[in-house]
């Protein structure tokens, strides 16, 4: 096997124009590879994702009466959320679930959970931004258990600290495919049988409301007509059948974190991150022959809204016989490290307009590329990842985002991450959620 790591960057962070890929071979080899990684498609199935662009704004990326492009809203605009302050209990369950039995690399706690978040938690979701100082979710709120639709969507959909423990199949009524999320929550699932069937979390600004009463569509010009959401923990349930997507995170929310979970076939995404967001983790989850598996960034022309923002950490996740976007990003700055990718019937990840991605320690098998250009340009290969069988190779020009800059973290020795996060990744494999 070839060792390898890489880094991958799209132009600057801050460009929203497409333009041609221009690619530097840096004479790495691979296992297997007989064709060249990155490609200069200018579309894929589903790349605008069905939505329309967010409405125009100033290039530098703050837009009138919208959060500022250091990373989205202030604490007051999350309609009362609390900052780290508000974290605590000794509870462990009250303050995001408990932990896994592995942390994300040996010094978990000082990659970013600090003293008032959940030591588990690693990346930008603990970035110190906006007003908050990690995610601490509905940590020192009260602690409701949930059996029913009805019961789950008056426990998640206003902003006061809460802990909502799901147990058992929650099934959404007829017609119903994404359910509003609000401020400082926690949703975690209780044992292994926790399920959310037919719907999806939509954790974002606007409402079906405010686009009947106002046109609103998260668009930029109209950031101080909605709310914008932060600090959502999302641990420990299974999603399937969902109508649309399984997590969608939008509309300038902020401080997300999406651990521990399992993820089959949806309609759309399995977890998107899109429209103006920010600080976000997504780790140690099972993603099961999922298509269009997490969208960063929706569309090529939303680079007002997007450039500075879009920070996600992807890291101790199991991609299992997935098709592509693990992810596809746009315009983000994001951090792919310590994952398994293991069947893929397409890509690993694709990079569009503007992405700057970050790959390290990842353990890539039997896959038809590692990456696939969506109008990219830079790509960075070192030596830490470690790549299988594959169909297509990578390419190289040596500039990529420093993830350091934000964080620190030290990720696990890639020849164990198979066992490692077959073991681990998902849900039901939490201790203390029996």
């Amino acid at each position: 096997m070839t060792m390898l790591n890489f880094t991958y960057e799209i132009g600057a962070a801050m460009r929203s124009t497409l333009r041609a890929a221009t690619v530097v071979l840096g004479g790495v080899t691979l296992l297997a590879a007989c064709g060249q990684g990155v490609t200069d498609d200018a579309t894929e199935p589903g790349a605008g994702d069905g939505v329309t662009p967010g409405g125009s704004s100033s290039a530098s990326g703050s837009p009138d009466n919208g959060p500022s492009s250091s990373g989205g809203p202030s604490a007051s605009s999350s309609a009362g959320g609390p900052g780290a302050s508000s974290g605590g209990g000794s509870d462990a369950s009250s303050t995001g679930g408990p932990s896994a039995s592995s942390g994300g690399g040996s010094d978990a706690p000082s990659s970013g959970g600090g003293s008032d978040g959940d030591p588990s938690m690693v990346g930008f979701a603990a970035h110190n931004a906006d007003g908050l100082a990690t995610t601490t979710g509905g940590a020192g709120g009260e602690v409701v258990t949930v059996t029913s639709y009805a019961e789950l969507a008056a426990a998640v959909g206003d902003h006061a600290p809460r802990v909502v423990r799901v147990s058992g199949t929650i099934a959404a009524p007829g017609g119903v495919e994404m359910l509003d999320v609000g401020s400082n929550k926690t949703i975690i699932g209780l044992g292994a049988s926790a399920q959310i069937d037919g719907f999806g979390f939509d954790v974002n600004g606007w409402t079906p409301d405010l686009v009947t009463a106002h046109g609103v569509t998260c668009d930029p010009d109209k950031a101080s007509l909605f709310t914008h959401v932060s600090n959502v923990i999302i641990r420990n349930l299974t999603f399937t059948n969902s109508a649309d997507d399984s997590v969608n995170v939008q509309c300038y929310s902020h401080h997300v974190w999406v651990d521990h979970n399992t993820f089959h076939k949806s309609y759309d995404g399995s977890v998107d991150v899109k429209r103006g967001s920010d600080w976000v983790t997504v780790s140690w989850n099972h993603f099961v022959e999922t298509d269009k598996t997490m969208l960063l960034g929706h569309d090529d022309s939303n680079g007002p809204q997007d450039s500075g923002r879009l920070h996600v950490t992807y890291h101790h996740n199991w991609f299992d016989h997935t098709v592509q976007r693990n992810p596809r990003v746009r315009f983000g700055e994001a951090h792919v490290f310590n994952n398994f990718a293991n069947e893929l019937n397409d890509y690993f990840i694709g990079l569009g307009t503007g992405a700057s991605v970050h790959a390290d320690g990842n353990y890539v098998d039997k896959v038809k590329r590692t990456s696939k250009g969506y109008g990219g340009t830079d790509l960075t290969w070192t030596d830490t990842n470690i790549v299988g069988e594959t169909l297509h190779g990578g390419v190289e020009n040596g500039q990529g985002f420093d993830p350091k800059a934000y964080y620190s973290y030290t990720p696990d020795p890639a020849a164990d991450i198979p066992s490692m996060v077959m073991s681990q990744a998902g849900a039901g494999r939490l201790t203390g959620m029996e």
